[in-house]
């Protein structure tokens, strides 16, 4: 059953991640007049370099998560072995993520007119967190679930049966 609900889950998670990085394509174009702090971001060139590396990145991460999801609905070892893989590489590319656009923020959070400092920097962090938690959060219980011994056992090609014996 669990390999029936995450083949699902992949496929689904994928689409959205999908869709979040053709949002995000789509918001780099988009001109915002008035907004210092969104311009301070598009010109970051730490964040353009971000950009260029991160986005390649999900896609190829997107598209790998809804072909294990596939393979994990076909009962195929290597969509559950896939997954596993891909969950670590996640976990990997949120974190790292996070810490190199946490500084960036905190850059685009001095931009922003109007706004008392503390107030500003504690919904960042807030979000952040929450950020992280639910960027976190599937590709560990893909990680979990993946390594269980009945998610083994369900993935495992079966043998064919043995030729039966004639008596003699």
């Amino acid at each position: 059953m669990s390999v029936l609900i995450f083949g699902i889950l992949n496929i689904g998670y994928g689409l959205l991640k999908l869709a979040m990085l053709a949002f995000a394509m789509l918001m780099s174009n988009v001109k915002m007049p008035g907004n210092p702090a969104m311009a301070a971001m598009k010109t970051d060139p730490t964040m353009i370099a971000y950009n260029k590396f991160a986005m390649p990145l999900g896609l190829v991460l997107a598209l790998a998560l809804i072909a294990f999801g596939i393979g994990l609905l076909l009962s195929k070892n290597w969509g559950r072995l896939g997954s596993v893989i891909w969950a670590v590489l996640e976990i990997v590319v949120t974190v790292v993520g996070t810490l190199v656009v946490w500084p960036i923020t905190q850059r685009m959070m001095e931009q922003m007119p109007n706004m008392p400092h503390g107030m500003v920097e504690g919904f960042a962090t807030i979000g952040m967190v929450i950020g992280l938690i639910i960027g976190l959060t599937y590709p560990a219980l893909v990680l979990f679930f993946m390594t269980r011994d009945n998610v083994i056992d369900a993935c495992q090609p079966e043998l064919p049966p043995a030729p039966a014996q004639e008596p003699v």
